[in-house]
């Protein structure tokens, strides 16, 4: 791989995804930097997140449900839940023998797996309990 400087703007970048409570997007993190330097734009900044990302540096949840991706510093193997209504993403520690399942997969489907996600959908807690407080009309009770 080709040796990359480090730039002050991917190191600004590297920095608000480690400070992040959550999993920030690209346009998170581009609010959170541009707020402070109005000058780097928002190409830089995901330039820098696909670099940091490539590095391994930091991890990456894929868009999907038409939500963009998000970004994680946590780098180890690990599951996210998404909220189907507001995008959320939140780490899941769940415990699957990873190795059995790229095998079972692998022999099913005729693939050599490199890596795989698991991802779970479903409707966060904030949500739920916004929809609780309407009432069946969706009129505020």
């Amino acid at each position: 791989m080709k040796d990359r400087r480090n730039t002050m703007q991917r190191e600004l970048t590297y920095e608000v995804v480690l400070s992040y409570p959550g999993h920030p997007s690209a346009e998170d993190i581009y609010r959170v930097i541009s707020s402070k330097y109005s000058t780097i734009s928002k190409a830089t900044v995901y330039r820098n997140l696909n670099m940091l990302f490539d590095e391994g540096k930091i991890g990456k949840v894929p868009s999907i449900l038409g939500f963009e991706a998000h970004y994680d510093h946590r780098t180890d193997h690990h599951s996210h839940a998404i909220c189907i209504k507001c995008g959320k993403v939140v780490d899941v520690d769940v415990q699957y023998d990873m190795d059995l399942v790229d095998v079972a997969v692998s022999m099913e489907k005729g693939f050599m797996l490199f890596s795989h996600d698991l991802i779970f959908e479903g409707i966060c807690s904030d949500c739920r309990n916004k929809e609780s407080s309407y009432g069946t009309e969706g009129i505020k009770d």
